[in-house]
């Protein structure tokens, strides 16, 4: 259903089983948890880490909320039993005065500052007010809490702090991490370096900026006396050591890296890396693990990617989905826009029934995922400033998949696409396949080959969900497409993809087997689809043939291609019919996508994923249905531009052959033991 569609039939609040009462009561407790106090010098509201209540007599703040490991430390015990001044007399052996006093609170403080984040922010740092022209200190808002909060559980688990963090804007997440890091190398580690890398560099002269101000306004009496200071790193100004605990921090951009020093690193801050683009010789991908690589992994190291999201398929994207489903060691923190108190409009009680009874399907999800009405009532004044519903998920993404919208004209729906991506898994084996003559027989057989022992990089490997069975009992089993790319690094891609159809004989529906995709030579291209056909039991082979078939020289080169395999491989596709081979026409092999073929295999793809009429196993097949759109003529089709569907017309050919072929049939043994074809119906059932 489109936003309009949904903005034109109003549901009742039985269809949503919520009660209207019940909702204003839910919504005032949202209310009241916004607006509870947060004090991080008493620590009343802190959320970040367990706290517990104490009081210490004597003290300029006798009524505090402290960490729980930093009351269970012998001290802190002390002084809360005894007091300021009994602890002075009874374990220091000095007078209560009131110097000793106050020389004691400063002890206690430094304690708190290494157990309590939400205070050493509050009241060791100075930052600038965005947006309002003047200093102040740093006090956590609610996003900043709940991203807090993941940190300091994977640093007081004694684990490395991994995050990868997807966000909504304008709530301070990159400050948050960068003043994390610099407390752990002002308070907890001494000779700790980092690196800050951002997409540009005017990113990472904000973070220097920022640095600077809170390192020269750094309370002395925290470092001994000592003011600290910064100074360039052999001469280079974009590393910089810190005074007092010899830590350094470089400053460099995704698109000049060489400034990094990644030597000797133990965190790393990586911001807006769904902006960070490939460049000849380099991928984001390359960059993030050589400053990673530099990371000796333990207690205090950090691994921070962060970035509001841009598109699928992409590095970011990647890292997150692997993140999400436990594929690499990295937290993934999501802040929604809605607990961004930003975000909010006014709504008196009185008009809380009224509003309610208004609201449509989705704005009853955004109650249901934790917004507020006041929240939803802004949302409803954003949509009509982006009507565009992709681009709102965009920039103010309530779940994950909303941020990674990429485009407004959609071919198939993000539901179909989501439900098909529940079948994805990793796959099975990972390598070649490679044709040799069998020793035994003599005969030409293929052999898989694991990716341990191929010369080959990961992007022209071949990804087997299902191996081919050795029985060849099951005539016309399996099917295989190519989607003819170009050769160069820039070029489309080539694409083989394999389906298995043996549950079509039961009423079931096929499944993707096998995928290779990369850069290859036509010829080259060809014959290892043939070999990928006969490992998968001489399995019909349709290849695309357009591509190059209306590039004249090439085309014809790639026509003889088929030609000459046409007469070594007896199961090619072939779109000539009988009758018109019979009236003297030459046989032309391949499938040929043009303005009728290629609306017809899309439509009935869409079908496909809509009904789950296949099995997709290839996640990355799934992010390309995500980028692939109509164009802006409202005709042609194709990726959304700077990425690629060559997963998407193999796969949509595939799925068309699977159903327009006839069906697979079980190939019976007689008494005789000869093979025949035996026609499963409901006749013979």
């Amino acid at each position: 259903m489109t936003r309009q569609e949904q903005d034109d039939v109003q549901p009742t609040l039985q269809e949503y089983d919520m009660d209207k009462e019940l909702m204003i009561e839910e919504n005032i407790r949202r209310l009241g948890e916004i607006s509870a106090v947060y004090n991080p010098i008493t620590g009343e509201g802190s959320t970040s880490v367990k706290r517990r209540w104490i009081d210490i007599d004597g003290f300029p703040i006798t009524h505090m909320n402290l960490p729980e490991q930093m009351c269970s430390t012998t001290q802190v015990e002390q002084l809360a039993e005894m007091g300021a001044g009994g602890y002075l007399r009874n374990v220091k052996g000095l007078e209560d005065s009131n110097s000793n006093i106050i020389r004691l609170w400063l002890e206690f403080c430094l304690i708190r500052i290494r157990h309590d984040f939400e205070y050493w922010a509050r009241t060791m740092t100075t930052i600038a007010d965005k947006g309002k022209g003047r200093d102040c200190a740093f006090t956590l808002n609610r996003p900043q809490r709940i991203y807090l909060g993941a940190m300091e559980k994977l640093r007081m688990e004694n684990r490395p702090i991994d995050i990868i963090l997807l966000k909504a804007r304008q709530w301070g997440g990159s400050t948050l991490t960068q003043l994390y890091m610099l407390w752990i190398q002002l308070v907890h580690r001494r000779n700790w370096n980092s690196v800050i890398c951002g997409d540009i560099e005017k990113q990472s002269s904000i973070v220097a900026g920022m640095l600077a101000k809170v390192i020269s306004r750094y309370p002395s009496w925290a470092t001994g006396g000592n003011r600290l200071t910064t100074t360039p790193y052999q001469g280079a100004q974009k590393t910089r050591v810190i005074s007092w605990s010899n830590s350094r921090y470089s400053l460099g951009s995704a698109q000049k890296p060489d400034s990094l020093r990644s030597e000797d690193i133990s965190m790393a801050h990586l911001t807006e890396v769904g902006l960070w683009k490939a460049t000849a010789g380099r991928k984001p991908e390359d960059l993030v693990q050589s400053i990673f690589g530099s990371i000796a992994s333990g207690p205090y190291t950090m691994k921070v990617i962060e970035s509001t999201a841009k598109g699928v398929g992409n590095f970011f994207h990647r890292t997150w989905t692997d993140a999400s489903e436990l594929r690499n060691n990295f937290t993934p923190v999501f802040i929604p826009w809605f607990i961004i108190d930003l975000y909010s409009k006014h709504i008196s009680q009185a008009d809380y029934g009224s509003f309610i009874e208004s609201m449509d399907e989705y704005e009853y999800h955004l109650f249901e995922l934790g917004a507020t009405l006041e929240a939803i009532a802004w949302y409803r004044d954003k949509r009509r400033e982006l009507p565009d519903e992709w681009r709102l998920f965009s920039e103010f993404p309530s779940t994950p998949g909303e941020a990674f919208q990429s485009t407004g004209r959609r071919v198939f729906k993000i539901s179909y696409v989501n439900e098909m991506r529940k079948n994805c898994v990793p796959p099975a084996f990972i390598g070649d396949i490679v044709t040799g003559k069998d020793k035994a027989s003599g005969k030409e057989e293929c052999h898989f080959i694991p990716a341990a022992t191929c010369e080959k990089s990961g992007e022209c490997l071949l990804w087997v969900w299902l191996m081919p069975e050795k029985e060849h009992n099951i005539r016309d089993r399996y099917i295989v497409t190519v989607d003819v790319g170009g050769t160069g690094s820039k070029a489309d891609y080539s694409c083989i993809v394999v389906a298995d159809r043996a549950a079509m004989i039961d009423g079931g529906v096929p499944e993707i087997a096998a995928c290779w995709h990369g850069h290859i030579e036509h010829d080259r291209l060809a014959w290892k689809a043939v070999e990928i056909a006969k490992a998968y039991n001489n399995a019909l082979l349709v290849i695309e043939s357009n591509t190059l078939e209306t590039e004249g020289t090439e085309g014809n080169n790639f026509e003889y291609i088929l030609n000459e395999i046409a007469g070594k491989y007896t199961n090619l596709y072939c779109r000539t019919s009988q009758i018109e081979i019979k009236q003297g026409r030459p046989r032309r092999w391949g499938f040929h996508t043009n303005s009728s073929t290629k609306p017809m295999v899309i439509n009935f793809l869409n079908k496909a994923l809509r009904d789950g009429l296949y099995i997709e196993r290839c996640l990355q097949t799934t992010h390309e249905l995500d980028l692939y759109e109509f164009k802006e003529n409202g005709k042609e089709m194709g990726a959304v531009e700077g990425n690629h569907d060559d997963r998407v017309m193999a796969t949509a050919i595939l799925v068309w052959v699977c159903y327009n072929h006839p069906l697979p049939t079980h190939i019976a043994v007689d008494k005789n033991n000869c093979r025949r074809t035996r026609i499963i119906s409901e006749a013979s059932i």
